[in-house]
């Protein structure tokens, strides 16, 4: 997730910024039909992936911590779940990333 500034308002002689949190979320395996089978059709990893916005106060669970995300890395282990084909299948929709920067925020 990252944090991204989208709007700045003028409220009296305040002015007010809104944050947004966004995630990419994964919204289907690109190698997998619908069964969880391999599909006779690959999809681009791009048809596969979307970036939403996330509900900021979402309730944390327990043994949970919030981060507030300020690089998050793609790699290889990623593309490759995104796919499918990686040995752990996440439900989906899922947000990917094994690797992030950033500040624990509660």
């Amino acid at each position: 997730h990252h944090r991204t500034s989208i709007e700045s308002v003028k409220v009296a002689s305040l002015r007010v910024t809104v944050f947004v949190m966004r995630g990419v979320h994964i919204t289907r395996f690109a190698a997998l039909d619908g069964n969880g089978r391999p599909s006779k059709t690959l999809l681009p990893i791009r048809q596969v992936l979307r970036l939403e916005n996330l509900a900021e106060h979402q309730a944390i669970g327990a043994n949970k911590i919030r981060v507030e995300t300020h690089y998050a890395g793609v790699q290889y282990p990623d593309f490759l779940q995104a796919k499918g084909l990686y040995q752990i299948k996440p439900q989906l929709p899922y947000v990917p990333g094994m690797d992030s920067a950033g500040v624990v925020v509660g």
